[in-house]
C-alpha cells in the first residue's frame, strides 16, 4: 500500500439507541458527495475501500462513491464499526501485499488516532492540525515509501 485515505463518515442525524443504524444528517448527505468530487479533483484513486458496516459510514461511502474508480474493491466490515484505532490497523494489516492504494471509511476516535500514530513525524503543519481536530467527513491522506 503506497497511499491511505481515512475518511470519517458525514455529519450524522442525532445520537440514539441504535447507534450503528444511525443515518447521515441533510448536512452530511450533502457533504458526502462534495467530499467525492474534492477526492476526485486531487487524484484519489484507490483500489480498494474498508467501510464500516456502520449505516453512516456506509452512506458516505456511497456519497463519494460517484467520483471514484469503477473498479475498485469494496469490503463493508461489521469489525469497522470501531472506536479503536487497532482494529482498523488490524484489518489493514490483514490486507494482501499487492492490495494497492486503500481508502478506510469509519469513525472517530479511531481514525484520527490512527492518522496521528501513522503519521508519525511527517508535516508539523498537518500534523497539528489533525490533533486539534479530525471533523466529520475529512479525509486524511498518508503516502508511504
Amino acid at each position: 500500500m503506497k497511499r491511505l485515505w481515512l475518511l470519517r463518515h458525514a455529519k450524522a442525524g442525532p445520537y440514539s439507541a441504535d447507534d450503528f443504524g444511525r443515518t447521515l444528517a441533510p448536512r452530511g448527505r450533502k457533504n458526502a458527495p462534495a467530499m467525492g468530487e474534492k477526492l476526485a479533483a486531487v487524484g484519489c484513486a484507490p483500489g480498494r475501500i474498508l467501510c464500516s458496516a456502520g449505516r453512516r459510514a456506509v452512506e458516505t461511502m456511497c456519497g463519494v462513491l460517484p467520483n471514484l474508480p469503477a473498479d475498485l474493491h469494496i469490503d463493508v466490515m461489521r469489525r469497522l464499526y470501531t472506536f479503536s484505532p487497532g482494529t482498523v490497523l488490524q484489518c489493514l494489516q490483514a490486507l494482501p501485499e499487492d492490495a494497492g492504494d486503500v481508502m478506510v471509511v469509519g469513525h472517530n476516535p479511531a481514525l484520527q488516532e490512527l492518522a496521528l500514530y501513522l503519521a508519525g513525524r511527517g508535516e508539523e503543519e498537518a500534523f497539528d492540525v489533525l490533533h486539534g481536530k479530525f471533523p466529520t467527513c475529512a479525509v486524511a491522506e498518508l503516502e508511504f515509501p
